[in-house]
This record gives structure tokens, C-alpha cells and sequence, in this order.
């Protein structure tokens, strides 16, 4: 039988991390000799119908315009090729890449709060997205 872990290009969160969450925030130089003919397209929010509210499949996305998923989307705390963040209502989104040539990346609410990366979780509390008893009860796996 294969390994059951995760490479986090799916929906998991078990790969290795590609760069932390300051590195995400402080690209390196090698982030920016990708090249002219390599350069990577910025990140575009491109919900995906699997979990639009009602699907039947997948954990429901509770970002509800273009404009309020691509602004989570900038803003948020990159874990490898993961992007997290809190929406106004409170909920922690997932963004995952597509893979696509326009650099697509649909989201979705964290169901299992111990997937979130405990570096995200403190940069959240330290950046005043959640509060203490919030991180304390996601470090626990609880909602």
C-alpha cells in the first residue's frame, strides 16, 4: 500500500510546507527572477462550482463576490502552495491552486480546524484576525 500522506496539492495539509508565512510576505530574490518568459501570473479567485453552497459536494465556500475572494486572497497567510484567511464573518477559508495557466485558486471553509498550519494560527492571533480563545479552541480542534 502507498503512503497515505498528502503531497498538499489536494485538499490536505500534510506536505511539507514550500515557504513560511513570513517568506510569503517577503518574497525572495528567487521569487523574482522567474523571468520573463517564466513569469508566474499573480493569484486570481476562481470559486469552484464543487463547493458552491447546495453542491452536495465538497466543503461549502462561504466568500460570496469576486471581489471579497480575490481580496482574501492577496492578503492572506500562504503555507506552501495554501493560502488562509479570516472572512468578515469570521470563517477560515482555504485557498488551493488550480494549476491552471491564469493562476487560479478556489476556496472553501476549514472544516477540520488542526488542518490549518499552527504558524497561520499565530500569525492570525498576532495580527489581530482571531482572538486568544479563538486560537486556543482551533489549536484544539475544536471550532
Amino acid at each position: 500500500m502507498g503512503s497515505t500522506n498528502d503531497s498538499g496539492e489536494g485538499h490536505g495539509t500534510q506536505g511539507s510546507p514550500q515557504m513560511s508565512v513570513s517568506q510569503s510576505q517577503y518574497p525572495s530574490k528567487v521569487d523574482e527572477i522567474e523571468g520573463a518568459n517564466n513569469e508566474k501570473a499573480e493569484p486570481v479567485y476562481d470559486p469552484s462550482p464543487k463547493h458552491k453552497e447546495g453542491s452536495g459536494w465538497g466543503s461549502a465556500n462561504p466568500i460570496t463576490t469576486q471581489e471579497e475572494g480575490q481580496k482574501l486572497l492577496e492578503t492572506g497567510y500562504r503555507d506552501g502552495k495554501q493560502v488562509y484567511n479570516v472572512t468578515k464573518e469570521g470563517k477560515i477559508v482555504k485557498f488551493q491552486p488550480d494549476n491552471t495557466p491564469k493562476n487560479g485558486y478556489h476556496s472553501y471553509e476549514v472544516s477540520k480546524p488542526r488542518d490549518i498550519p499552527s504558524r497561520v494560527l499565530k500569525k492570525m492571533l498576532s495580527d489581530g484576525k482571531i482572538s486568544k480563545a479563538q486560537y486556543n479552541r482551533l489549536r484544539k480542534g475544536k471550532k
